[in-house]
């Protein structure tokens, strides 16, 4: 642990310091610089180093005024945080919709003549990006580019992750008491979006009523009356269910529902009976404003989940977002992507030149384990397959997934992501599983039983394609639609097929090798039965595919440096300088890919030429998965070492 300076530092005496971890003493947090400061801590953002790899973490201390005048209620505020979180780690994977608990102690501080012991915690760093980090950033961000806050279908997926955030948040017994748009952070973009819940500062067990001297009991506008004034009404889940509401509001108007600037002037709203329409607020979309039933449901629902009587609330925040699903979401097919949102996407790439890289060996390698396939999501977590099982990596380490009947003897390869909780994987015996932190269901069995799932892309739900491989046959594209299997296709002229993925709402790029040992690369209709070869470039075989969806742009990469491009109907071929097996390859949300090879990454340029952003030549292992965000990217090596690329930008920032 760092020693207290005597004097303070002209600006802050914790920057570049370090804090070493009270739980294990190989850990040290490396603390950076200054991220903000509420009204009881500062945060920081830091490294975690640890033999295990280094990660980005938030590090919040509370402030010395605090543990001066509070005393033991300063690392009560931090224990609480601490125990609230953690118990929401104990499962395989932890929440995806709360903010990671990673570590807790104290940091001695001078005082004057006397030393304090400072409160700390350390948190998972969430990146947002270009769009921003938190709620509130995210809608200021659509309101300037589009004119409208959040559009159903992505207010939809935040809602049900901030209701099921609070769920499990409530199920360990907690009432978060502080759910505002400035507490709910963002990572990701378009179809890979996630929300995290966030500041636990004044959160308490359910039915605990001591408060913590000179904290504050809420932000005005989301703090419900019964938590603004103690009285007979106990705080309880209710209470957070009034603060969903309101953020649902500023969700979908970019507006705050209750507009009194103190607790008291709030209150006096609240009492009120009457509530503003979302219709009120310039920001709502037309999609919604059109919707004259939507509009009046909807409000209905938030006036009810922000009654001043609590029994006239919904008790549940999922039960609240299930009375909105029907009029935020149809239900689409599949997650789909705001055709608004991508009309500004252009907007959220910055020039190259104005890039600063950071690379992070977030795990290293050489561990004895070998990735069969990976899948991930935006946060920077994976589900992995291998020999052995199901593995997840939740950002800093590899930890088994808890035994599951359904997968029980069978081996397992494919893996795809589904939703930030869920994954699908692939297993013997022609069986998809759905896998999450609610445990499995089988999804689908079949057409044959000798089959071997390896690869899958689509909606299960609607319409998907997988391969398939079973002994002494050729492989096959098997397709699901509407949860009936086709007829399998045979692939003769292939040995294996390396990878699919939907370009289109009904075709797909397969990727492997020939028989002849050559690169083999085709485009498959499957509701026509069609598969349609594209001429193969110069290589043994193409490893690796991808696209994103409403880009219009495929990619598919292989050995000796084999590039083939699909956009708009066009078919591309480049052959990288030096012809460096290719492994593997991603798409961020703007277009640009990212590319992997033995020891180096590269970056797929607008012109379509290729440069090296990181290499090193002692990894001896290749590449088997990559994953790329806006601003981030992350590849996963075949024992299970990951890397993480985090660009910051240089100089003044682009403009809205």
């Amino acid at each position: 642990m760092t020693e207290p300076h005597s004097t303070p530092l002209p600006t802050d005496r914790f920057l570049g310091t370090s804090i070493r971890s009270d739980i294990n003493p190989a850990v040290e947090f490396r603390i950076e610089r200054l991220l903000g400061e509420g009204g009881t801590a500062r945060a920081y953002f830091a490294l975690r180093v640890a033999p295990d790899g280094v990660a980005p973490v938030v590090i919040k201390i509370i402030l010395p005024r605090i543990a001066r005048e509070s005393g033991e209620t300063a690392l009560l505020v931090i224990r609480k945080e601490t125990v609230a979180l953690g118990r929401l780690n104990e499962r395989t994977p932890p929440s995806p919709y709360v903010v990671r608990f990673i570590d807790t102690g104290t940091v001695p501080y001078a005082d004057g003549r006397q030393v304090l012991a400072l409160p700390w915690v350390a948190l998972e760093f969430v990146n947002g990006g270009t769009e921003g980090t938190a709620l509130d950033e995210r809608i200021a961000y659509s309101l300037r580019t589009t004119g409208y806050a959040f559009d159903p279908d992505r207010a939809a997926r935040a809602v049900q992750a901030l209701a099921a955030g609070l769920s499990e948040i409530h199920e360990v017994g907690v009432v978060h008491r502080d759910l505002t748009p400035g507490n709910v952070l963002a990572c990701g973009s378009g179809d890979t979006e996630m929300f995290k819940i966030s500041d636990f500062g004044i959160a308490r067990p359910i039915g605990l009523s001591a408060t913590f001297g000179a904290i504050a009991l809420g932000t005005p506008g989301y703090v419900a009356p019964e938590q603004a004034f103690s009285g007979s009404i106990p705080i309880g889940r209710y209470s957070d269910v009034f603060a969903l509401a309101a953020v649902v509001y500023f969700i979908l108007t970019g507006e705050h529902y209750f507009a009194a600037r103190s607790i008291v002037d709030a209150h006096q709203e609240v009492l009120r009976p009457a509530r503003r329409s979302i219709a009120d607020a310039r920001g709502l979309c037309p999609e919604l404003r059109e919707r004259s039933a939507a509009v009046q449901a909807i409000d209905l629902a938030l006036a009810r989940a922000t009654s001043a009587d609590v029994r006239a609330r919904p008790n549940e925040a999922r039960l609240f977002a299930e009375s909105l699903m029907p009029w935020l979401s149809d239900q689409p097919r599949s997650v789909r992507l705001s055709t608004r949102w991508l009309g500004t996407v252009h907007n959220l790439r910055p020039s190259p030149s104005r890039l600063e890289r950071t690379w992070l060996l977030r795990h290293p390698p050489g561990d004895q384990r070998l990735i069969l396939a990976a899948a991930w999501n935006a946060a920077g977590h994976c589900l992995a397959s291998t020999p052995q099982g199901l593995e997840y990596f939740s950002g800093s380490e590899w930890t088994p997934m808890p035994a599951d009947e359904l997968l029980s003897g069978r081996r397992i390869h494919a893996v795809e992501r589904l939703r930030p909780t869920t994954w699908l994987v692939g297993t013997s015996g022609a069986r998809l599983v759905e896998v999450g932190r609610e445990g499995s269901r089988i999804i689908s069995e079949g057409p044959e039983p000798s089959f071997t799932f390896v690869d899958f892309d689509g909606d299960p739900e609607d319409l998907a394609v997988a391969i398939a491989e079973a002994p002494g046959s050729p492989p096959v594209l098997a397709t699901l639609i509407g949860r009936r299997w086709l007829k399998a296709m045979p692939v003769p002229q292939a040995v294996m097929l390396s990878g699919l993925i939907r370009i289109e709402d009904e075709r797909w790029l397969v990727t492997g090798r020939t028989l002849q040992g050559r690169a083999f690369v085709a485009l498959y209709s499957p509701l026509q039965q069609e598969l349609s070869l594209l001429a193969s470039p110069d290589a043994r075989a193409m490893l690796a595919c991808t696209a994103r969806r409403g880009r219009h742009l495929a990619l598919a990469v292989g050995g000796n440096g084999a590039v083939v491009g699909v956009e708009e109907g066009r078919v591309t071929q480049t052959t990288l300088a030096g012809q460096p097996d290719l492994t593997a390859i991603a798409l961020d949300a703007t277009g640009q890919a990212y590319l992997a090879s033995l020891g180096r990454v590269w970056l797929r340029g607008d012109d379509g030429g290729f440069s090296c952003l990181w290499q090193d030549p002692t990894f001896n292992v290749p590449f088997v998965s990559i994953h790329a965000e806006l601003g981030q990217v992350v590849a996963l090596t075949v024992d299970g070492g990951v890397l993480e690329g985090r660009a910051q930008m240089m100089g003044p920032t682009m403009p809205a």
